[in-house]
C-alpha cells in the first residue's frame, strides 16, 4: 500500500474540484466463514471518481500488520482470525496523489450478536395487558431513534399525577416470547403535562409541547433492535408503550432492517388529525403531522382492527424481527428518518430491508436507497404500497430538525388530483404527492419493480399468493409448482406491476395472485390490472437483486405470532325451525375470519433461497430448511 495511513475520514480534493471527505465502510457479518466487503464513499454516500485498491490488515500486540494476500474489497474470515480485530484498507487516487484510508477496526466472533442476544431468557412481559385508552398514561420520546450509547428523553403526561414504572424491552426472538428485559425504573413522579396544541391552524400540526421526564441512558453494549418502552400507572394499573430504534451506526451486517416510522406518524390520530380525512376530527386532514406526541391508545399495537391502527411496530415488522432473529440473521435496525438525514446509513449492510407497510418516504430517502442499489447493495421489499407518496422532513416549533411529516398530498386525497402543495409550482419535483404524480415523476415501480394498485378492507384475511415461473432459484427446495398457492399471503394492500414503461429490464415475475380489489382506486397507467398482484426481482446494473413480495402480509408466511389477537366474525343468523316448539329461534353464530395467512416453511425456503442470492445465510436455521453455501444462480454483488 502506498503512501501513509489516514486513520477516519479526511477531507479530500477531487479531479471536479470539490472537496469531499471518505470513509472506509464495512458490509457483511465480521464472523467466522461469512465475507466482510470494503468500500469507499464520501460524505454524500458516493463512491470516489475512480476505483480505489484494497488490503486488511489485523491487530497483533497493539499494532496493525497487513494480512498476507488479502488484497481485494472482499475477505472470507477464516478461523484464524477468531478473536482478533480486523480492518480494510483503501488506496484513493486524488489529485494530491495516492492517498490511504481506513475502516474502523471490527472484532471476529464465532456468532453475530443478534445469535448472542437470543441466548438471553426472554419474556411475554412487553406486551400491554392493560391498555390506557382515557388518557391514564400517554408518552413520546424526542428521536425515533438514538445510536446505542446515546440517552433518550422521554415525556410522560399521567392523568392525575402520581408514580408510574417505566421498562425497556427489546423486540426478538427469544425463544418464542418475543422480547427481553433490558432496564427498568420503578416509582417515577409523573404529573399531568399540558394538552395538545395546535402550533400551525393552516396545516393542523399537533405538537405535544412536554417537558423531560425521564432521561433514558444506553450503552453501546445494547444490542440494535427495535425497543418498545412500557410504561404502567402505579394508581390505575394502564399501561402504554413508547416504541424506538436503537442503531450501531456504520457496524457491519449481512441485513439493515428499517423501521418504517414516517407511515405509522401519518396514520397516527392523537390530537385528532392524521393525514387522512376519514380518521381526522371533522374528516378533515392535517397537511403535518408531529413526532412530538404519543402514538393514540388504538395505534400501539393491540387494537388493530382497521387499515388505520394497524399501522405499527408490532403488526408486520415485529413478526418479520422474530423469524429473522430465529434464524440468527445478522442484523442492524434503523429508521426511514435515519435513512432521510444519513447518506451512509444503509451502506454498511448486504441487504436493505423494508417490511410490511412502508408507505412515507422523503426525497432524499428515495435518491439514497436507488443509490445504494447503484453501489451494489441489495434492496428486499416485504412490502406493499411502498415509496408512494412523497414528504418532507420540517423543524418542529421549538426548532428540532426532522421532527415534522409535511405531506400535503391533492385535491383528491388517494393521488389522483392535482398537488396541493405551495411548492408545486415553484418546485414541481419537490411537492409532497405521489412519486407516481405528474409533478414529481418518479413512479416507485422504477425503484421497487411494482407499485401499488389496490386494497381490501380486512386486515388479517388475504388472498392466497399463487406461484409462477416455478424453476426460479428463488422455489428451490420448495417443491412448488406452477399454480401452487400459499394460503392469505397477499394483502390487505398489494402491488404489480404498472403498464408505465417504468418497470427495470429483466424484470422477473414471481407470482400472479388474484384479489378482489376495493372500488375505491388510486390513479393507475392504463392498462395496469388491481385485481392482481405481483410478486418480481430484477437486477440492477450494479448486479444488486431488488425483490418485493407485492404485499403487506406475505411476512405472515414466516411468522404469525400476533401481538393483537384478530376478533371473530360474529354474524347473526335467523333459521326457521320446525320441531315441537314450532317457534322462530334466533343463533348467533362465530364465524372465524376467512383465509387467515398461515405460517408456510415454503415461504420460509423461499427467504433463505433470496438472502442466498444476496449472499447472506442464517447463522441458526431451522432443522427443516437447506441453507445454499453459495448463491443458487450466479455470484452475489460485492
Amino acid at each position: 500500500m502506498q503512501g501513509s495511513v489516514e486513520s477516519g475520514a479526511q477531507k479530500i480534493p477531487t479531479s471536479s474540484n470539490e472537496e469531499h471527505t471518505y470513509y472506509v465502510l464495512l458490509r457483511g457479518s465480521a464472523t467466522v466463514g461469512n465475507t466482510l466487503t470494503a468500500n469507499v464513499f464520501n460524505e454524500c454516500g458516493q463512491s470516489p471518481e475512480k476505483e480505489a485498491a484494497y488490503g486488511w490488515q489485523q491487530k497483533v500486540d497493539g499494532a496493525w500488520t497487513n494480512i498476507a494476500g488479502e488484497t481485494s474489497a472482499r475477505i472470507r474470515i477464516p478461523s484464524g482470525l477468531l478473536g482478533n480485530q480486523i480492518r480494510a484498507l483503501a488506496v484513493v487516487s486524488t489529485t494530491e496523489g495516492l492517498k490511504n484510508f481506513t475502516s474502523q477496526g471490527i472484532r471476529v466472533d464465532a456468532q453475530n450478536s443478534i445469535v448472542i442476544e437470543n441466548l438471553n431468557a426472554g419474556t411475554t412481559d412487553w406486551k400491554i395487558t392493560n391498555l390506557a385508552t382515557n388518557h391514564e398514561i400517554e408518552a413520546y420520546a424526542d428521536a425515533a431513534s438514538i445510536n446505542a450509547g446515546d440517552s433518550l428523553n422521554l415525556k410522560v403526561s399521567l392523568s392525575s399525577a402520581g408514580q408510574y414504572n417505566l421498562e425497556v424491552y427489546r423486540l426478538g426472538y427469544y425463544g418464542g416470547a418475543g422480547g427481553r428485559l433490558i432496564a427498568s425504573a420503578l416509582g417515577l413522579d409523573g404529573l399531568t403535562q399540558s394538552s395538545p396544541t395546535m402550533t400551525n391552524p393552516d396545516t393542523r400540526l399537533i405538537e405535544c409541547l412536554w417537558d423531560v421526564s425521564y432521561e433514558l441512558k444506553t450503552s453501546a453494549a445494547w444490542t440494535s433492535g427495535l425497543y418498545v418502552i412500557k410504561l404502567t400507572d402505579c394508581r390505575s394499573g394502564k399501561q402504554s408503550l413508547v416504541p424506538f430504534v436503537l442503531r450501531k451506526d456504520n457496524h457491519p451486517s449481512d441485513i439493515g432492517f428499517q423501521d418504517a416510522v414516517t407511515t405509522a406518524q401519518a396514520y397516527n390520530i392523537f390530537g385528532g388529525f392524521s393525514v387522512y380525512d376519514a380518521n381526522s376530527t371533522s374528516n378533515t386532514r392535517a397537511y403535518q403531522v408531529s413526532f412530538d406526541r404519543p402514538y393514540d391508545a388504538t395505534h400501539l399495537g393491540f387494537s388493530n382492527t382497521d387499515g388505520f391502527n394497524c399501522n405499527n411496530m408490532l403488526t408486520w415488522e415485529y413478526n418479520m424481527v422474530r423469524w429473522l432473529e430465529s434464524q440468527g440473521y445478522d442484523i442492524s435496525y434503523y429508521a426511514n428518518v435515519d435513512v432521510h438525514s444519513n447518506p451512509l446509513q444503509i451502506l454498511s449492510h448486504r441487504i436493505f430491508l423494508s417490511v410490511g407497510h412502508d408507505e412515507y418516504w422523503s426525497m432524499e430517502q428515495r435518491d439514497r436507497v436507488e443509490l445504494a442499489r447503484d453501489n451494489g447493495i441489495n434492496l428486499a421489499f416485504y412490502s406493499a404500497n411502498t415509496a408512494y407518496w412523497q414528504v418532507r422532513f420540517d423543524c418542529s416549533s421549538r426548532g428540532q430538525s426532522n421532527r415534522v411529516v409535511t405531506i400535503y398530498k391533492d385535491s383528491s386525497g388517494i393521488g389522483a388530483g392535482l398537488s396541493l402543495d405551495p411548492v408545486a409550482q415553484l418546485d414541481p419535483p419537490a411537492s409532497t404527492s405521489v412519486f407516481r404524480s405528474k409533478e414529481v415523476n418518479r413512479p416507485e415501480n422504477a425503484l421497487i419493480g411494482v407499485g401499488y394498485v389496490s386494497d381490501h378492507g380486512s386486515i388479517y384475511e388475504g388472498f392466497d399468493f399463487i406461484v409462477s415461473n416455478a424453476a426460479d432459484p428463488i422455489y428451490a427446495h420448495t417443491g412448488l409448482r406452477n399454480g401452487d398457492r400459499l394460503k392469505g399471503l397477499v394483502g390487505y394492500e398489494w402491488d404489480a406491476v404498472l403498464d408505465n414503461e417504468e418497470s427495470p429490464d429483466g424484470l422477473v415475475i414471481l407470482s400472479k395472485s388474484s384479489t378482489r380489489a376495493n372500488e375505491i382506486l388510486p390513479p393507475l397507467p392504463g392498462g395496469t390490472r388491481p385485481n392482481i398482484s405481483h410478486a418480481v426481482y430484477y437486477r440492477a446494473v450494479s448486479g444488486a437483486r431488488v425483490f418485493s413480495t407485492g404485499s403487506i402480509q406475505w411476512v405472515w408466511g414466516l411468522d404469525n405470532s400476533w401481538a393483537f389477537q384478530p376478533p371473530q366474525l360474529t354474524r347473526s343468523w335467523r333459521r326457521r325451525i320446525k320441531n315441537w316448539i314450532k317457534g322462530l329461534v334466533s343463533l348467533v353464530v362465530t364465524v372465524p375470519l376467512r383465509n387467515m395467512p398461515c405460517v408456510d416453511s415454503r415461504a420460509q425456503q423461499m427467504t433463505v433461497n433470496l438472502f442466498s442470492e444476496m449472499d447472506v445465510r442464517p447463522q441458526t436455521p431451522s432443522s427443516w430448511l437447506l441453507c445454499p453455501d453459495e448463491p443458487l444462480s450466479y455470484p452475489s454483488t460485492l
